[in-house]
């Protein structure tokens, strides 16, 4: 009896060079010609009024801006060249504080921008990890601001612009998802914490729609942050600026579902009232100077993202009486933005043993737009609430 052997052969390794699929298919131009054509079958000036609606939509929709590469470029050369940028890049106290910029790359391959501020003339006795607004340029916008927790409290600063925001990847001013959108910036947070101050005690910290996100956080990672400050929180979005219940609810059903961004999901549609950036500064002269910048987004919300924020603060607003972290807030009571009924409403009914509330006549939204005094006022109030909170072995162990 004979027996024989064969060896498989190996399999066969296609090198044919990568083709990127075309970012319209010929199959959606077939399509639209068929719609036009029978368009212009029914009646041929309802051709031109097609092309009337798309000169309007396709360019407000669509703007050189909206990915992140080409926004990196723009705000490079933004910040090297014009003379508002430099004259607030002049305005950091780099004698005080030391302030690294870098890429971290998420889980899903995007490189998202992140900035660390360290105090120079002092050890760090905390780390405040923030989470920004909707549509901010923190590492622009709110570093001067921020570098005042550094050298005046003598706490580390550790952020990062999310997906679709600032010089982060992703599609400018879009959130697909909120749960991915909080992940992102907790598991930031977690690896810096770990490489960069290991030990050190953590605090979260979250300004408007960042507050949501600090707020989300803290209830599904207690660890490892001591506590909490929110700063005009969206736990609701302001009557002021919302639309009536019908308009939002058929906006909602053409969005799509959570998690997607479909082509209407994508269009920067979503009914609001109001100017958001008016409302925000209290003063004209700093309004212009944070919203003149490559990375701007003085669209109506993306249906997707409006989609996503109104639901998280439906969350938000249904648990308020479960949230028992640890927590400061803090609310100008002339802000239109977000409401600061809603505030007062989380310390009253909030289980935390550990609450304060701090609310400041006059002020509005956006502290970066507020008068110096007052940007000082809040944030000394900040630093205090969260030294009082460092015990003798934390100040040992931050050393």
């Amino acid at each position: 009896m004979s027996t024989s052997s064969q060896t498989a052969s190996p399999p066969t390794i296609c090198y044919d060079e990568f083709d990127p699929p075309p970012l319209i298919s010929s199959s959606a131009i077939l399509g639209t010609g068929f719609f036009l054509f029978v368009l212009a079958m029914i009646w041929p000036p309802l051709v031109l009024l097609v092309g009337f609606v798309a000169s309007l939509v396709v360019p407000y929709s669509y703007r050189v801006n909206d990915d992140g590469p080409s926004r990196r470029l723009m705000m490079q050369q933004f910040l090297e060249n014009d003379p508002i940028a430099i004259k607030r890049s002049n305005a950091f106290p780099e004698d005080k504080v030391r302030l690294v910029s870098s890429f971290w790359k998420n889980p899903r391959g995007l490189l998202l921008h992140s900035i660390v501020m360290i105090p120079k003339d002092q050890p760090v006795k905390a780390v405040i990890c923030f989470c920004h607004g909707y549509i901010d340029n923190p590492s622009y916008t709110k570093a001067p601001e921020l570098s005042y927790l550094c050298h005046t409290g003598g706490l580390a600063i550790i952020l990062v612009e999310y997906e679709g925001h600032g010089q982060s990847d992703g599609a400018l001013g879009l959130v697909k998802d909120w749960d991915t959108l909080v992940e992102d910036a907790h598991s930031f947070f977690q690896e810096t914490l770990a490489d960069r101050f290991p030990g050190v005690t953590a605090f979260l910290m979250g300004e408007s729609m960042g507050g949501a996100v600090a707020y989300t956080m803290i209830q599904k990672y207690p660890e490892p942050y001591r506590g909490v400050v929110l700063m005009c929180p969206m736990c609701k979005i302001a009557d002021d600026m919302m639309p009536p219940d019908f308009v939002v609810n058929a906006f909602r059903m053409i969005a799509g579902p959570t998690g997607t961004a479909t082509h209407v999901g994508y269009l920067p549609l979503a009914p609001s009232k109001g100017d958001l950036q008016k409302f925000s500064f209290k003063l004209d002269e700093k309004r212009r100077e944070c919203v003149r910048h490559p990375a701007v987004f003085n669209r109506k919300p993306r249906l997707a993202t409006a989609r996503e924020m109104l639901d998280a603060t439906k969350r938000i607003t249904a648990s308020l009486g479960d949230f028992d972290a640890p927590f400061l807030v803090q609310h100008g009571l002339s802000d239109r933005v977000t409401d600061p009924q809603l505030s007062q409403a989380l310390y009253d009914e909030a289980s935390s043993d550990d609450k304060t509330i701090r609310l400041y006549d006059g002020m509005w939204h956006a502290l970066p737009g507020e008068p110096d005094d007052n940007i000082a006022k809040v944030y000394k109030d900040t630093i205090e609430w969260v030294t009082d909170r460092l015990g003798p072995k934390d100040s040992k162990k931050n050393q």
